[in-house]
């Protein structure tokens, strides 16, 4: 993946986030970070995105079900 002389899609930005592009193409992603304004601000818009979810779902950790007739409380997510 040569991104040093193009942008990357937002797509590769966030499996970048989360760790999932090969070393090789990290390298690349993040030399093209050091030069291009406009990718660091997509990172950091995707990145803001995930944290906020991530904080929205947190407090819906517990939640009630009902289950063959009576509630139950059980934990969702780490």
């Amino acid at each position: 993946m040569e991104l040093i002389d193009q942008h990357p899609t937002e797509e590769v930005i966030e499996r970048y986030l989360f760790g999932a592009l090969s070393e090789q193409d990290s390298e690349q992603l993040e030399e093209h970070l050091l030069i291009c304004n406009s990718c660091i601000d997509t990172a950091e818009q995707l990145l803001s995105f995930v944290q906020s979810l991530r904080s929205t779902l947190r407090p819906r950790r517990q939640q009630q079900v009902r289950a063959a007739g009576r509630d139950m409380m059980f934990e969702s997510g780490p």
